[in-house]
């Protein structure tokens, strides 16, 4: 199972990332995992330019992603999405 989400803005898609690389110690020494997932620049986006991102639904349950998750809903600058909603604007990108 998976779960869907949007961004504000790459920058908090960004800061999100990095934030949970930092607490999880990515890059790892041996450099065999370097992120939580790619990059904003690299995601689906909107035609209002809001990331999207696919996760696996154990990522969410993890202690630090929960955290930051609810932090960021609560806050407006992350919401949850359709599978639908995602699959549309990954075929819009192509």
């Amino acid at each position: 199972m998976f779960r869907y989400f949007r961004a504000q803005s790459d920058t908090v898609y960004d800061k999100s990332r990095l934030a949970l690389d930092a607490a999880w110690g990515y890059p790892t020494a041996d450099g065999r995992t370097l992120t939580c997932f790619d990059a904003a620049a690299d995601a689906p986006h909107d035609s209002a330019g809001r990331p999207y991102l696919q996760v696996r639904s154990e990522f969410c349950g993890y202690e630090a992603a929960a955290a930051m998750l609810a932090e960021a809903m609560a806050a407006g600058v992350v919401s949850e999405v359709t599978a639908e909603q995602f699959a549309a604007v990954c075929q819009s990108a192509l």
